[in-house]
């Protein structure tokens, strides 16, 4: 029988704590099944967890790991038809593993043949997108739609899901190499953050006429992006980086009938009357997509830390997909 592993984070505070450890196997709770990981997707939430600054703070020592996909090996649910399902593992933590006990609440069973790199690198991505763009700005044909930390996972997912709507994209990039990645993801217009129209955006709103600003990483700290935006534009916030948060001048709402939102898109699926219809149109964005897209890496678990630091360092391009020794690649 094969020796399983995981990564342990034994103290928080950085991504060099983490640990390759032996899984030893426990029996199996009520109402949990045994999951055979085979691929891991890489997400900042993972990072903002490590280092103890993520809203649902864990204690070390602790797996982080909040996306996977494998095959299902055992079960405490009364239910076979479980054993070598397919699944999608979305949980707060424990997916960077070759092997996970989870509850039958936080799987998602999907067709055999999606690859399941792909399942683990697409499904957060296409989740924050979808309820972002479809969800809560209720984006629509020939919009205009601002993107920041565009190059990134859930940057490169938006664009694509912004494109298949028909609305008009202008993605915020950090560099040149960004720029040709977003440009060739289907972006339409691009900015770079050290660009003069970003220190006086209100000489450009009519250029760019901004119906939706989707904002990634808080650019909106250090960058007046509200300025973009036509009367009664939307500006959604997904997240942060390097803990750069940001009081909204309420003034500016008021003038320019804004709305603003916030968007946590695992507990949005969890309240909403229609999870069972958006978890459908997920899986049909995810069918449609292919692991062999320039938007995914893939790398060895061994080589899952430095992952994180690219991630951490900015210098990813699109998503990074960790795989297991029990990964099979399908080729449709």
């Amino acid at each position: 029988m094969l020796k399983n592993f995981y990564y342990n984070c034994n103290k928080l505070g950085s991504i060099k704590n983490l640990e390759i450890q032996e899984i030893r196997q426990r029996s199996l709770k009520k109402n949990h099944v045994r999951v055979q990981i085979h691929a891991i997707g890489i997400n900042y939430v993972d990072i903002l967890m490590i280092k103890g600054k993520y809203q649902h703070k864990k204690k070390a020592p602790f797996t982080p790991g909040i996306e996977a996909s494998g095959i299902i090996l055992e079960e405490n649910c009364n239910n076979k038809k479980l054993i070598n399902k397919k699944v999608i593992i979305t949980k707060k933590g424990g997916c960077f593993s070759e092997e996970i006990e989870t509850n039958l609440d936080e799987i998602i069973i999907i067709p055999e043949k999606i690859d399941c790199a792909l399942a683990a690198g697409s499904f957060v991505p296409y989740l924050t997108s979808y309820i972002s763009l479809i969800e809560t700005a209720k984006l629509k044909k020939n919009e205009n739609i601002l993107i920041t930390g565009a190059a990134g996972g859930v940057g490169t997912a938006s664009i694509k899901l912004a494109k298949s709507i028909g609305a008009n994209v202008v993605a915020i990039v950090s560099n040149n190499k960004k720029r040709n990645f977003v440009k060739k993801a289907g972006s339409d217009k691009i900015i770079l953050i050290d660009n003069k129209k970003l220190k006086n955006i209100s000489h450009y709103r009519n250029k760019y006429k901004i119906d939706t600003v989707l904002d990634i990483t808080g650019l909106i700290k250090s960058k007046n992006l509200l300025s973009f935006l036509n009367w009664k534009g939307k500006y959604i916030i997904v997240g942060f980086m390097n803990e750069n948060f940001y009081h909204i001048p309420a003034n500016y709402i008021l003038i320019k009938g804004l709305s603003v939102f916030g968007v946590r898109a695992g507990e949005y699926l969890k309240r909403s009357k229609n999870k069972n219809k958006i978890i459908r149109n997920i899986i049909q964005m995810i069918k449609q997509d292919s692991i062999n897209s320039f938007n995914y890496k893939i790398v060895n678990f061994n080589k899952l830390a430095s992952c994180l630091n690219k991630l951490e360092n900015r210098t990813s391009l699109g998503k990074n997909i960790v795989i297991t020794k029990y990964y099979k690649k399908i080729n449709l």
